[in-house]
């Protein structure tokens, strides 16, 4: 997870290569998901290409060694990290916990995350929820070396 404040200069989801549909935002793709015009694997490379706000009791900054980022637990009561896809859906009861929202690329986030799930959007009707063994295969199966080539060859043939 990042460790800095929001950054504005992020990329821009609509900067697309000509002729290429506009890219939906997470949150549209998690909403076609719920409604079943999206596959899981749609929705992790929507996660990973966009930025999400995770919510710190503390305020972060560049001098900030570690986050705390607000923990839900699953039904079994294991871990879950809460990730929003936009600060306005953000339920009151969280933000009154942890008031910070500090955005970080979701692709840092599975690269940071070690034990835990995440839930993106949670309290939302649309929330999708990752267990921590799913987090290790979105490494495995989408940031791994291995995939990455295989990813590169595809796009050769």
């Amino acid at each position: 997870m990042s460790e800095t404040p929001q950054n504005s200069d992020a990329q821009t989801p609509d900067e697309n290569p000509e002729g290429a549909a506009p890219q939906q935002s997470l949150q549209e793709v998690l909403i076609a998901g719920k409604d079943g015009e999206a596959q899981p694997g749609d929705i992790i490379r929507a996660f990973l290409t966009s930025s999400v706000y995770f919510l710190s009791p503390h305020e972060i900054s560049d001098e900030t060694s570690s986050v705390n980022p607000l923990t839900l637990q699953d039904n079994e009561g294991n871990p879950l990290i809460a990730l929003f896809s936009a600060t306005d859906i953000i339920p009151e009861e969280y933000s009154e916990h942890a008031p910070h929202a500090v955005d970080a690329p979701g692709v840092a986030v599975v690269q940071s995350l070690s034990g835990a799930g995440i839930i993106i959007d949670a309290g939302q009707e649309h929330g999708f929820q990752i267990s921590a063994e799913g987090v290790d295969r979105i490494r495995e199966d989408f940031l791994s070396p291995a995939a990455e080539a295989e990813g590169e060859g595809e796009q050769q043939q």
